[in-house]
């Protein structure tokens, strides 16, 4: 069944997302139930996975609607739309211990297995979506891309910042590497706020100034629609402080090592 946008339906979506299971309570189940729990809309339950106790003790603690099943096996028969959310490392070991039926909705967040890959444990199964959610989604920001363009997906990650369909399971997994510059982006704040520390800056001043200084460029890339290249060439006056950062780091190969660093990401998604 299609929608005359051309998205996939379940014949009862709406009724399906009252009730979300989580199979995996680690930091992306945390973030997506506390985004979910801030503005719960129609939805009525959230179960989750007892196998890490103290998150999801923590998670049924704080919100009323979130619940923790016996195992694994007591979400999955208590809720159509099911979040995968466990790390590559043991999802064949959790996943083939699952009995789903064709009534399961599934989302797999689960980093490095494509769609194929996850079909082939659950053959009964026929509605499969792949996103990405991030951090972020806990205070309801930051993008969540999914394949192939769902509208159950959709709508429940568009409540948790921007959610992103992607033409093709490729691109997905080129957007995907991306998200692999978070750890990076904060440990190239840290040496920051550390050298304005060696200058006598109190690290708390420097922590709180940086963050500033970043969110500001941030709202500028937001609303701007020119290439990042062009607010780069703004932002860097001719002979000026921030040209001469840009050259410096350009010559000394921190820009190619990105990419080749990205490269290096998107063959590992693609290997598993």
């Amino acid at each position: 069944m299609f929608s005359s946008t051309g998205l996939h339906i379940h014949p009862a979506w709406s009724e399906m997302t009252e009730r979300i299971g989580f199979i995996g309570t680690g930091a992306i189940t945390e973030a997506i139930v506390t985004g979910l729990a801030a503005a719960p809309r129609e939805l009525r339950e959230i179960w989750v996975s007892p196998r890490n106790q103290e998150t999801a003790a923590r998670l049924s603690g704080r919100h009323a609607l979130v619940h923790v099943g016996r195992d694994n096996q007591d979400v999955a028969d208590r809720c159509d739309l099911l979040c995968l959310a466990v790390r590559p490392q043991v999802a064949q070991q959790v996943l083939s211990q699952l009995h789903l039926t064709s009534t399961h909705y599934i989302l797999s967040f689960i980093a490095t297995w494509n769609r194929e890959r996850i079909a082939a444990l659950m053959p009964e199964v026929k509605h499969i979506v792949r996103l990405a959610p991030l951090p972020m989604v806990a205070q309801a920001i930051g993008p969540t891309i999914i394949y192939p363009d769902d509208r159950v997906a959709t709508e429940l990650f568009a409540s948790l910042g921007a959610a992103i369909p992607v033409r093709d399971e490729d691109a997905f997994d080129s957007l995907f590497a991306s998200t692999s510059l978070m750890g990076s982006f904060f440990a190239m704040i840290e040496a920051q706020a550390m050298w304005l520390h060696q200058q006598g800056i109190p690290y708390p001043d420097a922590r709180t100034y940086l963050a500033s200084l970043f969110s500001g460029l941030v709202c500028t890339a937001n609303t701007r629609r020119e290439p990042f290249a062009e607010l780069s060439k703004e932002f860097s006056t001719a002979g000026g402080l921030n040209e001469q950062m840009t050259a410096d780091l350009e010559s000394q190969g921190v820009f190619r090592a990105q990419a080749s660093a990205l490269d290096r990401i998107l063959a590992r998604i693609r290997k598993q």
